[in-house]
């Protein structure tokens, strides 16, 4: 027998943790966003005393899917747990996945009469966009599928040597010039931090360097967003606990100039964060560091490093392909939502093809209306 299970406050949570590991295993993700020691950790430090809906779905009693719903009340819609924090959230299926889908969203039209759903960055391969428009047409509902990022990662398949030498000549030329430029002025060390009893000084080091970055100008620095430090600080303890936590710091003169704080998980780095101290801006301190990073992490035989966030020239240098993403609202069906499908599926793509012109008119303007405004 099929049943589904909800879990409305995040102190319930621990409960589902046995469940929620069986489907992490058995379904063979190597998503660390939909991980229980994410998720938990993610919430406790966004999510605070606010409502969620998490269903998981048995059958006869044995776990087959879980779906992980925010509610939001300002906006009267459901939503995953996501923020500038996070990426890549979704379902964790077993098997059958169309089906379990489909008990999902047959549960959810049951329990609320018009209900809207925003799920942000799912990732183009994920189940959910193979599957959701049949389902939601069964359910009588509208889908809307919108371009999201896309998201630099390099895949792992050479030794470190190969990889670097596909590089272009300009390319091998300027990451060994800066190296030996930093080396001729001073002692430079590299330190990977993977074990509970490194984590406190190391995220002392970070939090050094994010105080001196130019990201505490722009107010992102784990020191200017409130919250943030306690959270990076409790997901190094938890996942240094698992074997998975990998942060790399880079010194000069014994002094912390660059970090990069990253989780392995399920063969895969994920480079969450990055940052180097300002005052060391012309010895390339992140250029450096990333250098001996991306080498140990090919000499570790991972499969893969995820540059995560959005596309950018250096990542674009150092990755070989991006993972693209799509924003998904699901509303139910009213001429106003027909319209918008027929708008985002149908217009949109013709116009594109056709006459480009008047979308990057559009743009042109919508940016000219913001920059007055």
């Amino acid at each position: 027998m099929v049943t589904i299970e909800e879990i409305t406050h995040i102190s319930e949570l621990q409960k589902l943790n046995h469940y929620w590991q069986m489907l992490i295993e058995y379904s063979n993700s190597d998503n660390l966003f939909v991980t229980y020691e994410w998720i938990s950790t993610w919430l406790k430090h966004f999510w605070k005393n606010k409502p969620i809906l998490f269903l998981l779905v048995k059958n006869n009693n044995k776990p087959i899917g879980l779906a992980p719903f925010l509610i939001d009340q300002e906006k009267d819609r459901l939503i995953f747990p996501i923020n500038a924090y996070s990426h890549r959230p979704d379902f964790v299926f077993i098997s059958n996945k169309k089906e379990t889908l489909r008990i999902i969203f047959g549960y959810l039209k049951k329990k609320f009469k018009k209900f809207k759903l925003y799920l942000h960055e799912v990732e183009t391969h994920s189940p959910l966009v193979q599957l959701l428009p049949d389902i939601l047409t069964e359910c009588n509902l509208i889908n809307i599928f919108k371009e999201s990022h896309a998201s630099p990662f390099l895949r792992i398949t050479t030794d470190w040597q190969t990889y670097f030498k596909s590089k272009s000549r300009h390319f091998r030329s300027e990451q060994k010039r800066k190296l030996n430029k930093m080396k001729k002025a001073g002692q430079v060390n590299f330190v990977k931090v993977s074990k509970l009893n490194q984590c406190n000084s190391a995220i002392e080091d970070i939090l050094n360097i994010e105080r001196n970055s130019w990201k505490e100008k722009t107010k992102t620095s784990f020191t200017a967003v409130p919250g943030l430090k306690d959270f990076y600080s409790d997901l190094a303890y938890i996942c240094a606990q698992n074997g998975w936590l990998q942060i790399y710091l880079l010194y000069f003169n014994s002094k912390p100039i660059a970090h990069i704080y990253g989780i392995v998980y399920k063969n895969k780095y994920y480079a969450l964060k990055t940052s180097y101290h300002e005052s060391y801006k012309k010895l390339s301190p992140g250029v450096v560091l990333f250098n001996y990073a991306l080498q140990d992490v090919f000499e570790s035989n991972l499969k893969e490093f995820d540059f995560l966030g959005v596309e950018s020239r250096w990542k674009k240098e150092l990755a070989s392909d991006v993972r693209k993403h799509l924003d998904i609202f699901i509303y139910p069906r009213t001429p106003t939502t027909v319209f918008l499908q027929f708008y985002e599926h149908k217009f949109k793509p013709l116009v594109r093809e056709k006459a480009p012109f008047i979308l990057e008119l559009r743009k042109k303007i919508k940016n000219a209306f913001v920059e007055r405004n």
